[in-house]
């Protein structure tokens, strides 16, 4: 089968393509047959060695949508032919393997494009929802970053468990981020959140890159709230704030939150926003790491 990887650390062009033996799948495992693959910047900063040098040949991805190719003996749910999602491994390639914890099925209204764009972005925006920031019904929800791609999910998430939510971006997002259901929105470029918006939220979701402006979140939120952020680093403040920090957990599993972010799509109640859709080919893997290098609004997906 093609696949997509590199064997060193560089830049997009690093990227080659390998003929390798389709993955055999063990008991508990589907072999998914893609037909879509989202690109993460986890994959950009890890093809560029931001982690560790590489040393051997890598075929990464982990976001990946297509048809059940074989089923493992011990998978239930999912038979030969179905159309699945799956958070699974080295995705950047003909065929990617999932396994029963992180694999769902997915409808015939809903695109391979839109399921393997929401896996990554989905789980954080999901878990912040509904672990982190443990969003009640009624609730006020103040979402920064609510264009992103973990902010948009969560902030429809918000939206279907009924809460109000208020989302902050930048102006040129406010029409995008009002389109997913959020009535009210504050653009940091023409207002100050932390005084728009000071002590109104019982949650704070701080999804903006890599959590900047977090100082403002004490500001927005109410004595008593929570503050979910994508950072590290809880903010000075004399009220009683409890602070937590979005990061990957099972305590709610990928497969419950892709099951539920699968039936919001299904409803017509979550999209995620997608800015190119590029070919399968090893040219269009090295436009999709190109552009995640640069300014992009939006995911990259990569499709047959």
């Amino acid at each position: 089968m093609i696949a997509f990887g590199y064997e060193k650390n560089g830049g997009p062009e690093v990227f080659k393509e390998y003929q390798v033996p389709v993955p055999e799948v063990t008991g508990n495992q589907v072999l998914i047959k893609t037909e879509a693959f989202n690109l993460n910047n986890f994959e950009a900063l890890q093809r560029a060695g931001n982690f560790k040098p590489t040393d051997h040949r890598i075929i990464p991805g982990r976001d990946v949508a297509g048809l059940a190719e074989q089923v493992g003996s011990d998978v239930k749910g999912i038979k030969v032919g179905d159309r699945v999602v799956a958070h699974g491994h080295h995705s950047y390639a003909e065929y990617a393997i999932g396994d029963d914890t992180n694999t769902v099925t997915i409808p015939d209204s809903v695109s391979f494009a839109q399921a393997a764009g929401i896996v990554t972005p989905g789980l954080a925006g999901y878990k912040g929802v509904h672990l982190f920031a443990n969003v009640q019904p009624g609730q006020t929800v103040v979402v920064k970053g609510a264009s992103g791609g973990v902010g948009s999910i969560a902030a429809q998430v918000a939206l279907s468990i009924g809460a109000n939510v208020i989302g902050v971006g930048a102006s040129r997002n406010e029409a995008y981020v009002k389109s997913l259901g959020v009535k009210n929105y504050v653009a940091y470029d023409q207002q100050d959140p932390a005084k728009v918006l000071a002590n109104t939220a019982d949650v704070v979701i701080d999804a903006a890159l890599n959590g900047t402006g977090s100082e403002n979140d004490v500001e927005i939120i109410k004595n008593g709230g929570i503050i979910a952020s994508v950072a590290d680093g809880e903010a000075e403040t004399d009220k009683k704030v409890h602070f937590n920090h979005i990061h990957p957990t099972q305590q709610i599993t990928d497969i419950e939150a892709l099951k539920a972010m699968i039936e919001l799509m299904a409803q017509g109640k979550l999209s995620i926003k997608i800015s190119d859709q590029l070919p399968f080919t090893l040219d269009g893997v090295i436009k999709g790491h190109q552009i995640l290098e640069s300014k992009h609004d939006g995911r990259v997906i990569i499709e047959k």
